[in-house]
């Protein structure tokens, strides 16, 4: 609760500020260029379970870029600051949500002088390389929306909102870790009476990653 508290209160404080400064000057935040990169950090809270688990909360402190083209599309790398070698290395027979860095691309329906709407969706991992794959042992899925609050010229708050999903690779890891302890503790009696869970287990309100980071746009 303490957790959901600080979060609207930095939401709050965010649409405050953009209001403020929208008494004074139109803020586009560079949005009305057709290039621009923006550099930028944050915090936020991941939270997530497999079927049947107590969904874990975990903080997470990124540093990220942010490139916007042609308006309306953009592309998001954001890099985990965290020292935690399971985002990397993920444990064997669990599922991997987290990402030590993702990439997304970005979609804007709406950008005006004091605030932007986009949709994303991207692909997350514990390597470079692992980004340009979807069967690593470190990937993990996203896809959401957020907002930027133009704060001045060249400066924006940025809240998303991204539900995530464990990878293949992870999902396979997991199901034969399963099976495994099934046919350990019951035999093969055990194992035909396990039931395959479904996407809605893995894709769900509760696996979801949410973000608050400030950027400066060049």
């Amino acid at each position: 609760m303490r957790h959901m508290l600080a979060m609207a209160t930095v939401c709050m404080g965010a649409m405050m500020a953009t209001a403020a400064t929208g008494a004074f000057a139109p803020v586009r935040a560079d949005g009305d260029s057709a290039l621009t990169l923006g550099v930028g950090g944050g915090i936020g809270i991941h939270k997530a379970a497999g079927p049947d688990e107590k969904a874990d909360t975990a903080f997470v402190n990124q540093a990220s870029v942010r490139l916007k083209f042609l308006w309306v599309f953009g592309v998001d790398y954001s890099y985990d600051l965290t020292r935690d070698a399971a985002l990397q290395e993920p444990t064997a027979g669990e599922l991997h949500y987290q990402a030590k860095m993702r990439l997304t691309a970005l979609l804007y329906p709406y950008s005006g002088e004091y605030v932007a709407f986009y949709l994303g969706a991207g692909i997350g991992g514990g390597h470079l390389q692992d980004l340009a794959k979807f069967d690593a042992p470190a990937n993990s899925y996203h896809a959401g929306m957020g907002f930027e609050f133009h704060l001045a010229d060249h400066f924006s708050i940025d809240m998303s909102f991204m539900l995530v999903a464990p990878g293949m690779k992870s999902i396979e890891s997991a199901a034969v870790a399963r099976v495994e302890a099934a046919l350990a503790s019951g035999g093969t009696e055990a194992v035909a009476k396990l039931e395959a869970p479904g996407l809605d287990e893995f894709v769900s309100l509760k696996n979801h990653e949410f973000m608050v980071r400030l950027f400066l746009f060049l």
